[in-house]
């Protein structure tokens, strides 16, 4: 009798566990596919558990963050200690890390870089119908919370048609934007309509080797109002974070440019 009432016992317990509310995922261990977290509750500010060796890199343990997203969570790697915060939206194919060698740089030149990872990518939960735009724009609502002055956003590729669409919505402003081989529409955003509606600083940058996106950024400065919006159409036929961060024809002129721009809506 007393083994079965031990038993009882042992089971009743297990049933009470399994009411308990799930601890929130900031203070707990990565969780594994497919389980629900509660990352989305504005108190959580710091990644749920570090990836060790991030990018290869140890030194990234204490700089991975996480914020609320439009579907539960969102990640990143913040460096830097500036009063203006680049938020760094990566191309396709990419996350956070492939901004890491330019996002050290400008770390040292005194911003804060805020390197996101999109829904679904990197360490970042997926979203259900969730848009890159709307994802800069939480990035954007996370990096306010830190204390700074300026927000800049900085996008390659797909991500520079997400900061172009997260410009023109960003309320209030962000204080500029820079593109990098952004296409006039991705994944049903479109940078060419959010073009005209943008009312800060734009830099608009790519390759002329890549003639379609040359051609795009042109027709994207030309639809944008704002007085103080630039562009650079530089030689060769880099793409992307590659402009900045591969030594080739067009490096030089393309990190010159962006280095100009920030220079003047940072100061």
């Amino acid at each position: 009798m007393k083994r079965i009432g031990l038993g009882l016992l042992v089971i009743v317990l297990l049933a009470g566990c399994g009411d308990k509310p799930a601890t929130p995922a900031a203070t707990q261990a990565t969780p594994a596919a497919g389980t629900a977290t509660r990352a989305a509750e504005p108190q959580q500010q710091a990644a749920p558990s570090p990836t060790d060796r991030r990018c290869a890199d140890p030194d990234l343990n204490d700089k991975q963050v996480a914020f609320p997203g439009t579907g539960g969570f969102l990640t990143g790697l913040l460096l830097g200690t500036g009063r203006t915060v680049l938020v760094l939206a990566p191309q396709a194919s990419a996350d956070a890390c492939s901004w890491l060698s330019w996002a050290r740089q400008q770390a040292a030149a005194g911003y804060r870089v805020l390197a996101l990872d999109f829904a679904g990518e990197g360490r970042s939960q997926r979203g259900t119908g969730s848009k890159a735009s709307a994802d800069v724009l939480s990035a954007v609502a996370y990096a306010r919370t830190l204390n700074v002055e300026r927000v800049v956003l900085v996008g390659a590729s797909r991500g520079g048609t997400a900061v172009l669409v997260a410009a023109a919505d960003a309320s209030p402003p962000v204080t500029a934007v820079v593109s990098l081989s952004a296409p006039d529409t991705y994944a049903g955003e479109s940078a060419a309509a959010a073009a005209p509606r943008i009312t800060v600083p734009v830099l608009y940058v790519a390759a002329t080797g890549e003639s379609a996106f040359a051609a795009a950024a042109q027709t994207m400065y030309d639809a944008t109002t704002d007085p103080r919006r630039r562009i650079a159409l530089v030689p060769g036929s880099l793409h992307g974070t590659s402009l900045l961060t591969i030594t080739a024809a067009g490096t030089v002129e393309a990190t010159k440019a962006v280095t100009d721009f920030l220079t003047q809506v940072a100061s």
